[in-house]
């Protein structure tokens, strides 16, 4: 069964952020609260944490892409 990992709100004023890299790979494991990407706001790049465990299957968004809040980012199973 594969789940998916969904952009957490990082502060209280941007309801979005751009993708600035990956920190894992498809094929990789990965265990909740494990820094999986990297996020550039306004004035601050932001490591967000995993709040899924599993093996990553699939990242849904690329480098440069602008994610909103809720928004799936990463599948694994």
């Amino acid at each position: 069964m594969t789940r998916q990992m969904l952009l957490p709100k990082l502060n209280e004023f941007g309801n979005d952020a751009t993708v600035s890299g990956w920190m894992v790979a498809v094929g990789d494991s990965i265990t909740i609260d494990m820094p999986v990407i990297n996020m550039e706001m306004e004035k601050a790049e932001v490591e967000v944490c995993s709040t899924v465990a599993g093996k990553v299957i699939r990242q849904l968004v690329r480098k440069g892409d602008v994610v909103k809040v809720g928004q799936a980012i990463l599948e694994v199973e």
